[in-house]
């Protein structure tokens, strides 16, 4: 384990506890998880102390955002500048789409930790064990497209099951889950929402989380929640996000969900 020093804010616990990504687990104060298929700790003293090299944190972690910049650009008013000051270092992170894209799948109506016994599970009963660490890789398309359904029903997916053994067989026919990263907002929305189990949330999460899109606004019951509450929109909440809070709207809405699920006040 070695030591980075950062030129950019991060806390660690804001962001992997953000509810944005579901495999970290917080073990005395290190945080572990299995990203790309390779077992990783880091934990914060001084700088992050971590398993992996500089080059993958900066990019998993966004690093490469200037977060004072997002956050000035962002700050419309008190509540947003609220939960950006009391979530200090909250980044969003660049997962890897494909489990980003199944992992929200499995979230449509369950909270976080339900999400986590869903994608371990999952990973258990489909993924590779690594030799690092009692884990397990997350399952390739091919893999979950072959899938018994009785056995994905085991996992806890309920009647998500068939949409993702089928979202799974899209990607092996040759769906370019990968490319949408280089396509406008509008566009590789659309594109996901022609997914079984994919409706406007899930899609925005997926563009917002692994695909660069920093516009997308997910809208979920606790965001929905807040903007009702704090700003009476008279249009949708994700079209108000994204007009409202600009091209940087992805990290606004990250900072609201996290404010309200963690806080559940104003």
């Amino acid at each position: 384990m070695h030591t980075i020093h950062l030129s950019q804010p991060l806390n660690l616990y804001h962001t992997l506890n953000s509810g944005q990504v579901f495999r970290w687990h917080n073990r005395n104060g290190t945080w572990e998880g299995i990203v790309r298929g390779e077992f990783i700790r880091l934990f914060e003293n001084d700088g992050i102390h971590c398993t992996c090299d500089e080059d993958f944190l900066i990019w998993y972690f966004r690093l490469d955002d200037d977060l004072d910049t997002i956050l000035s650009t962002i700050d419309k008013d008190i509540h947003i500048h609220r939960a950006t000051t009391v979530l200090h270092g909250l980044r969003l992170i660049r997962q890897d789409p494909w489990e980003c894209l199944i992992s929200f799948i499995c979230s449509s109506f369950n909270n976080v930790a339900r999400i986590k016994q869903i994608v371990e599970k999952l990973c258990r009963a489909f993924g590779a064990p690594l030799p690092s660490c009692r884990g397990y890789e997350f399952p390739s398309p091919e893999t979950l497209a072959d899938a018994p359904v009785e056995v994905l029903r085991k996992c806890g997916l309920g009647y998500r099951d068939v949409y993702v053994q089928k979202t799974a067989q899209a990607l092996v026919d040759g769906f370019p889950l990968y490319e949408l990263r280089k396509m406008p907002y509008l566009e590789a929305k659309k594109a996901l929402l022609q997914l079984p189990g994919v409706g406007h949330k899930v899609a925005d999460c997926v563009l917002l989380f692994s695909l660069d899109n920093l516009e997308a606004f997910p809208c979920d019951t606790h965001v929905r929640s807040c903007i009702t509450q704090l700003y009476n929109p008279t249009i949708d909440v994700s079209t108000f996000g994204r007009q409202y809070f600009g091209p940087y709207a992805g990290y606004a809405n990250h900072y609201l969900f996290h404010y309200q699920r963690s806080h559940n006040t104003w």
